[in-house]
């Protein structure tokens, strides 16, 4: 059983929380600097059974995509080409 990774990217620092290999709690897991956190995620989950990642889409009052969604996208694309084997969801 993996885990279930949430991923809240940032510009500047990405947070990190993971669940327990049952999914029963979730815990903070790290706060990483953006520009190391494709890096960071391949060590991990070469450690670690990651199941799927959960991305934060920042969205605005109106529920429209904020202006940071668009970095977002960009790491998602980046993460699928560098660890294709984990799901990603929103």
């Amino acid at each position: 059983m993996g885990r279930i990774m949430a991923i809240d990217y940032g510009r500047k620092r990405t947070g990190l929380a993971v669940t327990d290999p049952l999914k029963i709690i979730s815990t903070a897991l790290s706060t990483v600097e953006s520009k190391v956190l494709v890096p960071y995620l391949k060590d991990y989950v070469q450690k670690e059974a990651v199941e799927i990642f959960v991305i934060g889409m920042p969205k605005t009052l109106s529920n429209e995509d904020s202006e940071n969604a668009k970095y977002v996208k960009i790491f998602v694309e980046l993460l699928k080409k560098e660890i294709p084997t984990i799901p990603i969801v929103f």
